[in-house]
């Protein structure tokens, strides 16, 4: 039973849209500072619908490591079970996940 719902949410799209990880740089000393996607270091309209969304992330350091870590949360990500996005935040992440910048 519990593959059989596993198989009819992805069927539906039931899972949550997200920017794909591997699809981002490695976070660097180099991308220090820096906003992914990267739209967002030079077009401020793509990094404010992005924080909204709650897609945009920072290159961070701790200590020695660098990590990338998000800007903002959107209240659908919180719970045990978060929330598809809405229509609008679909677009703007199918927008700028295309190719990575």
């Amino acid at each position: 039973m519990h593959w059989t719902l596993i198989a009819a949410l992805l069927a539906a799209g039931g899972l949550p849209r997200e920017i794909k990880p591997m699809d981002r740089p490695a976070c660097s000393a180099a991308l220090h500072g820096r906003f992914w996607p990267d739209a967002a270091n030079t077009d401020m309209r793509a990094a404010r619908k992005l924080a909204q969304c709650g897609v945009l992330e920072i290159c961070t350091e701790n200590g020695r490591r660098f990590k990338w870590k998000p800007v903002t949360v959107n209240v659908r990500q919180l719970g045990k079970t978060p929330q598809e996005p809405t229509a609008a935040c679909a677009a703007v992440i199918d927008e700028f996940q295309g190719t990575p910048r």
